[in-house]
């Protein structure tokens, strides 16, 4: 019987990249705004009063100002961000276990909060296997600031990674995930490898059966 592949997991933020990628992403696009606009959005964080407990609705709530944007519109802005943004904050060491795993011909899965429409070209430019991510909604390519189904956060990540690939196809006692945080526990209970990537953050939750990866601040 033929062995079965293994598969490599990675979070994205504070992971791959350095910093909350939807953090910088929504900076990014509220710099492209006009001037009007901008002063909305800076009003609309200090009278924001969902807490970031409720991730999906206080998002959805800082994302307001963008309402209306065309997606042509926003997925050039997010080009620009990739290249701009995205490329010039990667942890070099993740960067390389990436691309080990790549050249070992493991299956690469992210699986991120962050946002499928800047996600998907540092998917495309790795050649990743498979993103899992957050999706932004669109109507007849007019964005409405929604978020589309689910967050792709916590145990919600499992679900949406099952629904993708059919895990009892995969060596998952040889595989490995690789996360900054403690709400990754779900994804790293799947795999034989867990590895943390240790960025200033406290890791007391973590046992001896965790690797740490830790990131020096040089980008790929």
């Amino acid at each position: 019987m033929k062995n079965k592949p293994i598969l490599a997991i990675f979070d994205f933020c504070d992971t791959i990249f350095d910093g909350q990628s939807v953090t910088f992403f929504l900076n990014f696009l509220e710099s492209k705004l006009p001037l009007y606009k901008r002063i909305y959005a800076k009003v609309m964080k200090k009278i924001n009063k969902i807490p970031p407990s409720n991730s999906k609705e206080y998002k959805e709530n800082l994302m307001q100002v963008f309402y209306g944007i065309e997606e042509e519109t926003i997925n050039k802005y997010c080009s620009e961000f990739y290249s701009k943004v995205i490329l010039n904050r990667l942890h070099k060491c993740v960067i390389e276990a990436l691309l080990y795993h790549k050249k070992e011909r493991h299956i690469i899965a992210i699986v991120s909060g962050g946002f499928d429409i800047y996600l998907k070209y540092f998917a495309r430019d790795y050649g990743i296997d498979y993103l899992i991510c957050t999706k932004l909604e669109f109507k007849s390519g007019i964005f409405v600031s929604k978020i589309l189904g689910d967050e792709c956060l916590g145990n919600g990540k499992l679900e949406l990674l099952s629904k993708n690939l059919n895990l009892s196809d995969y060596d998952l006692l040889n595989s490995f995930c690789y996360s900054d945080s403690r709400s990754d526990l779900p994804l790293f209970s799947l795999v034989g490898n867990k590895v943390i990537v240790k960025n200033n953050q406290d890791i007391s939750w973590a046992n001896d059966s965790f690797q740490i990866l830790e990131v020096d601040r040089k980008y790929a």
